[in-house]
């Protein structure tokens, strides 16, 4: 053994390097692909508007906007986000260096450029679905849709109540009147000692009155954010949120994660057709739940696209009788499983299982009337240890249901409320006496004697279509596309990315940034259907 390897080349050596960055990077490096996209003919008439708005002809020449928006795009693939972290791989990292020539700004342009440019950079996502329409990369066949909750730039100790904003608020309040009363009386005094001391020792009145306006500007934003919040769920007719916001970013709500955590953020959502998965509509806002999001997200397909897609699936959390009743009014055919339901539920083989068939079989002689065999009862879906609603069949010439054991039940009460969507009538039956004397009631009444109950809304013939949608094989197939689209759209944001938590504070500045993660997830996709991409970048 001779010990351990030898330098080659000592740092003192001179080393002649070569002066041409088209050397520096590999021939198949992406970064090269990526250039050829931004500067493809499919995006000159963004860049062509967004020039335009630049003055030229005074000041020093500024970037020019392909060069920065690439600079995020890139930045955003390669897990280098901050503008810092851009402005150091601008002089560090070979293929950001290329991809710049040689540009070098600094990180207080890189910041002001998003910020700035928000509409034109919302626009980038728009040409990236143009350009997958083109390469037929989006065919609108299927797109499924979800959501995730993203952390805000705001930490779970920024949150306040908002009894203790109003306590703050009225301290600072107090507080301002004895400063103002003090700096009243000693104006004078003050005056002297300005004169006599040199600026750095002077008192530091305008540095206090600035950070105390400061801390009032925030408590009045959080405060105003609670309200407006809870104007809006009075409004709705829904149940008002709790009256806390965070104070360093107060558009960001308090949500809970898959971990049952709570804390400020957003809810990212995204519509990724089926072909290739492009992502095709994508929104950030501060709602928790996903319910009532869905048909927007598809009329947000349209607009990007110009028509809506043929199919949809979403999760459960999306169920909603309002959000069924809209898939069927504006024609496009959805897979949802039942709300509340576990969407693991749906069967993730093309073949029934025999429990799953027996299942099946059981329902179907319910809902013919048949009397089952104890066998057909035992496998009867359960909820809560109880039989499913699904057993019981709906009876429209007399408006009544009837149980597995023909038991009929009438129309006990009726009630109506007031949701964002409008308003919901909800029926119950039951109360029948039968009941309690029939040899199953342990296993479908909670209280035999007062009767098995069972309730329906207006929209139950929607719920009904859907669940019958679902039971068949293509239903689950057509409902299974969200594993191979959706899910790992968020899972590249999520673990590939790093994308957790978001950058910028305020629902705007947000939801640019998330419009350009957007973005650049469609380029990465769009690198590996290259074949498809190239000849419809610079059509002739």
């Amino acid at each position: 053994m001779k010990g351990f390897r030898q330098v080659e080349t000592p740092r003192e050596q001179m080393i002649l390097w070569s002066h041409s960055l088209e050397d520096a990077v590999a021939p198949d490096h992406p970064v090269r692909l990526f250039d050829q996209i931004l500067k493809s003919d499919a995006f000159a008439e963004v860049f062509k508007d967004w020039r335009q708005e630049y003055v030229l002809t005074t000041g020093r020449p500024p970037f020019s906007p392909r060069d920065l928006s690439g600079l995020y795009l890139y930045g955003m693939l390669n897990r280098i986000r901050s503008s810092r972290q851009l402005e150091a791989a601008c002089h560090n990292r070979l293929d950001v260096i290329w991809l710049m020539q040689g540009q070098t700004p600094d990180h207080s342009t890189i910041a002001a450029f998003v910020s700035d440019h928000a509409r034109h950079l919302k626009k980038l996502f728009r040409q990236s679905i143009h350009l997958s329409m083109s390469a037929g990369l989006v065919t609108l066949a299927h797109v499924s849709v979800d959501g995730t909750k993203v952390e805000a730039d705001a930490g779970r100790h920024s949150v306040r109540s908002q009894a203790w904003m109003e306590a703050e608020s009225a301290r600072l309040e107090l507080a301002a009147a004895e400063l103002e009363k003090e700096w009243a009386a000693n104006e004078e005094r003050e005056t002297v000692l300005w004169s006599e001391q040199s600026p750095q020792s002077g008192p530091q009145s305008p540095q206090r009155r600035t950070a105390f306006e400061k801390k009032r500007a925030k408590l009045e934003a959080a405060l105003a954010s609670i309200k407006q919040r809870a104007a809006t769920a009075e409004a709705q007719g829904s149940q008002p949120p709790r009256p806390i916001a965070s104070l360093s970013d107060p558009e960001a709500r308090v949500m809970p994660d898959k971990q049952g955590k709570s804390k400020p953020g957003y809810n990212a959502q995204i519509a990724v057709d089926s072909e290739a998965g492009i992502i095709v509509a994508q929104d950030l806002n501060d709602r928790p739940e996903d319910v009532g999001q869905l048909t927007p997200m598809l009329e947000a397909v349209k607009e990007q696209t110009g028509r809506l897609p043929d199919e949809a699936s979403a999760d459960s959390g999306y169920q909603s009788g309002g959000e069924l009743a809209q898939l069927e009014t504006i024609g496009v055919t959805g897979y949802l499983p039942d709300a509340g339901k576990n969407s693991g539920a749906v069967a993730n083989h093309a073949q029934p299982t025999a429990a799953e068939a027996a299942r099946a079989d059981a329902l179907a002689a319910a809902h013919a009337g048949a009397t089952l065999s104890q066998e057909q009862w035992d496998v009867l879906p359960r909820t809560q240890k109880k039989i499913d609603k699904c057993a019981f069949t709906y009876q429209s010439e007399s408006d009544t249901y009837r149980c597995p054991a023909g038991v009929s039940l009438p129309v006990l009460r009726h009630s109506s409320n007031q949701k964002s969507w409008g308003t919901a009538h909800r029926y119950q039956y039951g109360g029948s006496p039968a009941c309690a004397t029939c040899a199953h009631a342990a296993d479908c009444c909670t209280h035999p004697a007062k009767g098995r109950t069972v309730n329906r809304d207006q929209f139950e013939p929607q719920r009904q279509r859907m669940r019958d949608r679902m039971a068949t094989p293509q239903g689950q197939a057509r409902y299974r596309l969200r594993r191979q689209t959706v899910e790992p759209r968020f899972g590249v944001i999520k673990a590939a990315l790093g994308i957790r938590r978001l950058m910028r504070r305020g629902l705007a500045k947000a939801g640019t940034e998330f419009a350009l993660i957007c973005t650049a997830l469609n380029f990465q996709v769009m690198f590996g259907h290259w074949s498809k991409v190239a000849p419809v970048l610079n059509p002739a």
